[in-house]
This record gives C-alpha cells, sequence and structure tokens, in this order.
C-alpha cells in the first residue's frame, strides 16, 4: 500500500468543497444571464421549452465555466480572478469551447503528420 509522502509526489492541487460549489454556481449564474441575453422575449412557446433551453445552457456553462477555473488555478491565480474566470466561462461558454475545440484539433493534427 503506498503512503502519501508531500516530499516525493507531484503537486496535488486540492480544492476545497466550498470554492467548488462557488465556481459551479458562478457559472450557472453565468448561463442563465447568457440564456436571458440570447433568448427572443416576444416568443411565447411556453414554459417547459423555456427551462428545458435554460438548464441546457446552464449544464454547458458551468463545464466551461469549471475549465476556465481549472486553467486559473494551475496558472496561481487568486480567489477573485478564479471566480472571475468562471463568470466569464459561464456567460462565453459558446465561443470558449469552440476556440479550445479548435486549438485541440491543431494539436492532435499537427501530432499526426
Amino acid at each position: 500500500m503506498a503512503v502519501y509522502d508531500p516530499a516525493t509526489t507531484p503537486k496535488v492541487i486540492l480544492l476545497e468543497l466550498e470554492v467548488l460549489f462557488l465556481v459551479i454556481a458562478t457559472g450557472a449564474w453565468g448561463g442563465i444571464v447568457r440564456y436571458l441575453l440570447k433568448t427572443n422575449k416576444k416568443s411565447d412557446k411556453g414554459v417547459m421549452p423555456f427551462l428545458a433551453n435554460c438548464l441546457t445552457q446552464i449544464i454547458i456553462s458551468c463545464f466551461t465555466s469549471f475549465l476556465l477555473s481549472a486553467i486559473a488555478i494551475e496558472q496561481g491565480l487568486s480567489f477573485n480572478m478564479i471566480l472571475v474566470f468562471a463568470g466569464i466561462g459561464g456567460v462565453c461558454s459558446g465561443a470558449i469551447l469552440k476556440s479550445i475545440a479548435t486549438k485541440i484539433q491543431k494539436i492532435v493534427s499537427g501530432i499526426t503528420k
């Protein structure tokens, strides 16, 4: 059985549960803001499609905010900047995911050549 030794083990980032919930909540709030910004206020489709679409946007925004927060933590940024990254990830989730996907495709195509 392996014993954890901080002197010989690679750097491990431990994220407190409260910080994780705050990052996810900030991303969810950003998702709600994003959905409200892109929604046509005059459309009257009903409550259920509105909630389903809003929930979809919240899930995507939470994922993106988690990714950006992980990048901010890896860069050693302050707690406030981590929350800023989470909020930006929530609001700009679509554009950020497309940008990340494009960069990953370039990296993968460079490796396979």
